[in-house]
């Protein structure tokens, strides 16, 4: 084998395997600890005197719902067994198992600058190692794929250079202005994602060569 990371006699597809299983434990264990996070009141009438932390609570399990829906397509897409990206994919991992710290964090310190700007890092952290791995899955997997499959790889870039800009946005923008306007970037993402895959379904002819690394 390639790599020093597998045992001898194991094959390469049998470790994306466990090496998916064990990334599926570490999304579910990082949305079991989400509740853990919001810690019980001093008294009853306070459970519904905060509903930001309900929000915030929500808005991150539904984070990690996508970030593992994005993790288990790039497995299919993009992922193979090699040092570089068995790397990054544990790096990848270790940034979702602390978001549930970064929620408590940005509840605990909700409005401040440092609670959203820790969260957003945190977010960035999750962002870059899946960066990497579609990145060099789009110059070394797509050209094996159908299209269909190359599409949604291409698609899938797309997407993450979009969130990544608009983390960084938002950081910048925490730093210059506070938090106030820290959200404009994420609510203009969500209209630019479905701008960028309309885009796409309406042109796929133009992106595939893109996509495979040579011309058709």
């Amino acid at each position: 084998m390639p790599t020093r990371m597998l045992d001898d006699g194991e094959s390469r597809e049998r470790f994306k395997h466990r090496l998916e299983a064990f990334s599926d434990i570490v999304f579910g264990l990082s949305l079991s600890q989400l509740s853990l996070q919001l810690a019980l009141p001093a008294h009853p009438a306070d459970l519904f005197n905060s509903p930001l932390r309900y929000a915030i609570f929500f808005g991150t399990f539904a984070i990690i719902c996508a970030v593992w829906l994005s993790h288990h397509r790039m497995f299919q897409l993009a992922f193979e067994p090699d040092p570089p990206d068995i790397t990054l994919n544990f790096v990848y991992l270790a940034f979702v198992a602390i978001l549930p710290f970064a929620m408590q964090v940005n509840v605990r310190f909700g409005g401040s600058a440092v609670g959203f700007g820790f969260y957003v890092v945190d977010f960035i952290g999750i962002s870059l190692p899946m960066f990497g791995l579609l990145q060099r899955g789009l110059g070394r997997r797509s050209p094996h794929l159908s299209d269909e499959q190359r599409l949604q790889l291409w698609r899938a870039v797309l997407r993450n250079r979009l969130i990544l800009g608009a983390s960084f946005a938002s950081l910048i923008l925490i730093l210059l202005v506070g938090v106030v306007f820290a959200w404009i970037p994420f609510t203009l993402i969500s209209v630019g994602a479905s701008l960028v895959r309309r885009r796409v379904n309406s042109v796929p002819a133009r992106y595939r060569p893109l996509a495979s690394g040579s011309p058709r």
